[in-house]
């Protein structure tokens, strides 16, 4: 009896405490308030070399979210994004060299690209990449990623013109 007594005890505190924890958590808001004080415009150029499709994707689809929440918050963003490495064969019209099963997340990088383009984002891929990486021509990239000579010397342009570099590697 005492045992059957512990034992209800012991669940009812344990039910006590779980619902402690369960308790519904009040609504943060997010911002960046602190970061964008007095900022009207922020300039900003991606480096980019991951080596994996879903990465890039998912790299990609975060620099629009960053995109969407500076205008949201005020903030004019004017970014840059330049593309190195292998990775520049996903940015291309006919997917050559690309796996089957990479193809679907080259699809969503590039529809995610030609969304950022409309509203002013610049894609940029490594000519060196290109050319002597993995042996792309230039005319193959879609039409809203624009071939340069060196990606490093575009991104060294660029800080020199102002924007702060976000290396993603």
């Amino acid at each position: 009896m005492m045992k059957a007594i512990a034992m209800g005890l012991g669940l009812t505190l344990f039910a006590g405490i779980a619902g402690a924890w369960v308790q519904p958590a009040r609504a943060v808001v997010l911002n960046d308030a602190r970061a964008l004080r007095g900022l009207h415009t922020a300039k900003a150029v991606f480096l980019i070399d991951v080596k994996k499709p879903q990465v890039l994707g998912n790299v990609v689809r975060v620099a629009n979210l960053a995109y969407v929440g500076m205008a949201r918050q005020g903030v004019k963003p004017h970014f840059v994004v330049v593309i190195i490495g292998p990775d520049v064969a996903f940015l291309t019209q006919n997917l050559l060299g690309i796996s089957y099963r990479q193809r679907a997340a080259a699809a969503r990088i590039q529809a995610e690209i030609a969304a950022m383009s409309r509203k002013g984002v610049r894609f940029e891929a490594c000519g060196v990449s290109l050319t002597q990486g993995v042996d792309i021509n230039p005319r193959d990239l879609i039409r809203q990623v624009h071939p340069v000579g060196n990606g490093f010397i575009s991104a060294i342009g660029y800080q020199a013109q102002g924007y702060e570099l976000v290396p993603v590697y």
